[in-house]
């Protein structure tokens, strides 16, 4: 029982990233159906084209450029790093209030940049978030370890 917990554990945790994506683009585009129609070829690939956009953009923030560096550790994920409450419902929600901003066919691309770039961001802003509680409870409290002066 002990190995099948563990290779869930290691299967839930690399899931976890593409599994939040999925429902945030997910529900995003099925959002975006119910304000707008069912896209055609093109809308479909604006949304794509969107989507790429957003990606790359938070590469750029992230590395700084669009040269390759040196990837920064990855923070540990944990279930509450992990749950996309925050991340899949900010994108749904951007794209919700984006479909009724703008309309066919570029609501399309805005819905595959909102859904893109507002999950992996609230995404790693939760794994940051999480990591720093984690290190803020892991350090005894100060006032506990100082001498008393009396």
């Amino acid at each position: 029982m002990d190995r099948l917990r563990a290779q869930l554990s290691t299967t839930v945790a690399g899931a976890a990233g593409p599994y939040g994506y999925t429902i945030s683009l997910g529900g995003s585009i099925a959002l975006t159906v119910h304000h707008l129609g069912t896209p055609d070829y093109g809308e479909v690939i604006l949304m794509m084209l969107g989507a790429v956009v957003g990606f790359l953009a938070l590469e750029f923030i992230a590395q700084g450029s669009f040269r390759p560096i040196v990837p920064a550790p990855d923070i540990a994920p944990t279930m509450w790093g992990n749950a996309h409450v925050p991340s899949a419902g900010g994108a749904i929600t951007a794209v919700w209030g984006l479909v009724h901003v703008f309309d066919e066919p570029f609501a399309w691309a805005f819905t595959g940049f909102a859904a893109t770039f507002v999950y992996f961001l609230v995404t790693a802003l939760q794994r940051v978030t999480v990591a720093a509680v984690r290190a803020r409870r892991a350090q005894p409290a100060a006032d506990s370890s100082a001498p008393s002066s009396r």
